[in-house]
């Protein structure tokens, strides 16, 4: 069962090296065919914007979610989870929050 803030190596070929992980960001309590997701862009690649863009560490590599890029994937793109970013949760709604409100 894919679960919400579960990690994912970036199923898209298409710049990898910039976003090489996707969250989970959907809740579990509306089981689909897809999930929403959000891309983990790289340290390198990204000149983080306070909450909007908080900092996670994934397999040995620094990655800033950016909630700016969210997208749809099917269930069948989401392979074997890497890690889960459950414990800092909050730090992913707040950035949501942010995206979508403002506050």
């Amino acid at each position: 069962m894919i679960r919400q803030f579960d990690v994912f190596h970036s199923p898209l070929r298409r710049g990898r090296d910039e976003r090489p992980y996707i969250v989970v960001v959907q809740s579990n309590r509306y089981p689909t065919d897809s999930r929403i997701c959000a891309p983990l862009v790289a340290a390198r690649f990204i000149q983080p914007d306070g909450r909007l863009n908080p900092g996670f560490t994934i397999a040995g590599t620094r990655c800033h979610l950016h909630p700016l890029e969210l997208i749809t994937l099917p269930l069948r793109a989401l392979k074997s989870p890497l890690a889960s970013l459950e414990g800092e949760r909050h730090l992913i709604i707040a950035a949501l929050d942010l995206a979508f409100t403002g506050v």
